[in-house]
């Protein structure tokens, strides 16, 4: 065990204790009890250079889209404790091209309503020769850094988000269109693939909906969802007007991670 995730550790369990005991409550969270002090849309760069966007819910729940030119290459997702200027979480990483799910851990420093920085680390499961099985083994990180932006502060409006959104799954994957209504009914297609759902805004007041979606048919992507439930936000980027939207299936093992331009 290296010394960088040593130091995960560490920061995790020690917030952990301080969310479970003693006399500081048992939410974790410092300031007003109830709301998240790091929550927002913050917008940045990886260390590759890869475009970044974390989105924190007011519950400490995240989702963070890491992508290039509008295609969605990895989505982690999980629930920060908070202490102080500090932030922890254990988490998920969903790879969009493979379908395929690693665990793994987060922490970073932010200034709330400006910037946030933070490091994952991965345990990833690889085949082994050696036991026939899939080990975890070789563990990888990367960091990124993000500033906030003020229109999370706004309350959704479904006007907003009428319109028809298009993009592709992957790199040379399933092409797949949404539309949604004024009402905030989900309809669109993927390759044999029928997807349909509902986005409500959130009770929180924020700039963030809620979305529900159904997948059905022969070849829908990725294989396996069915149905997923999750959030979804529109950014605006270089130009043009972006829909992210990010649905986990019951378990939490699979889920629907997109982003698509309006038309």
């Amino acid at each position: 065990m290296t010394e960088v995730l040593k130091g995960v550790l560490v920061a995790l369990t020690a917030l952990t204790m301080a969310g479970c005991g003693g006399g500081g409550g048992s939410s974790g969270t410092t300031g007003t009890p109830g709301v998240f002090q790091a929550q927002g849309v913050a917008q940045g760069t990886t260390a590759l250079g890869n475009s970044d966007l974390e989105i924190i819910l007011e519950t400490g729940e995240f989702y963070n889209f890491v992508t290039a030119a509008g295609i969605a290459l990895t989505v982690d997702h999980g629930t920060l404790l908070e202490s102080g200027a500090g932030i922890a979480a254990n988490l998920m990483e969903f790879n969009v091209a493979t379908n395929v799910a690693s665990s793994g851990a987060m922490t970073g420093l932010f200034i709330a309503q400006s910037a946030i920085t933070g490091t994952i680390v991965l345990n990833i499961n690889q085949y082994s020769p050696y036991t026939g099985t899939n080990v975890v083994s070789p563990y990888q990180y990367t960091t990124f850094s993000a500033n906030y932006l003020t229109s999370y502060n706004t309350a959704a409006n479904l006007a907003t988000l009428t319109g028809t959104y298009s993009g592709v799954y992957t790199y040379g994957g399933a092409p797949v269109t949404l539309t949604l209504s004024a009402t905030g009914a989900i309809s669109g297609t993927s390759t044999n693939c029928a997807i349909n759902g509902t986005a409500t805004p959130r009770a929180s007041g924020k700039n963030v909906f809620n979305v529900s979606l159904t997948l059905t048919g022969a070849n829908c992507t990725p294989a396996g969802v069915g149905s997923a439930s999750g959030i979804a936000v529109l950014n605006p980027e270089n130009g043009l007007t972006r829909l992210y939207v990010a649905g986990l299936n019951a378990t939490g093992s699979n889920g629907f991670f997109w982003v698509g331009t309006r038309q």
